[in-house]
């Protein structure tokens, strides 16, 4: 009786090694993540609460008080973009001359804003800004 003997043949067996998943996986991880990363930058647009409108010389105090002192503060500006507010400035404030207030930004760029352009203004964490690790409560 003669055997029938069955004989399979892949690429694999051959030598042959597909690599095509693996480069459209990391083409497609970056998009993704991209994707993610701007998804989740218009949320945080959509979810900048309104905070209370202050006086400008409340205002005023505030930002005194952070140039003195050199601490950081969250600016909430009166700009609405499409109805939707800007989120907070994290800045510190270098200096003033008339209605412009001068700011250091957190990634050390500086600009400049006018006092009637500032809805909400608060001192923000110090560690925050340092890069400082906080404990959590």
């Amino acid at each position: 009786m003669l055997k029938e003997e069955t004989v399979v043949l892949s690429p694999d067996r051959l030598g042959y090694k597909d690599r095509g998943l693996m480069k459209w996986q990391g083409l497609m991880l970056s998009d993704h993540n991209e994707a993610l990363k701007k998804a989740k930058q218009e949320q945080k647009v959509l979810e900048v609460a309104f905070k209370p409108e202050m006086t400008i010389e409340e205002v005023s105090e505030v930002l005194y008080k952070a140039y003195v002192m050199k601490k950081p503060v969250l600016i909430q500006s009166n700009i609405l973009r499409e109805g939707i507010l800007y989120p907070d400035v994290k800045c510190m404030v270098k200096g003033y001359k008339d209605q412009t207030i001068y700011l250091q930004l957190l990634n050390k760029r500086e600009t400049t804003c006018q006092i009637d352009q500032i809805r909400n203004i608060e001192f923000m964490n110090t560690a925050e800004w340092y890069n400082k690790r906080q404990k959590k409560a």
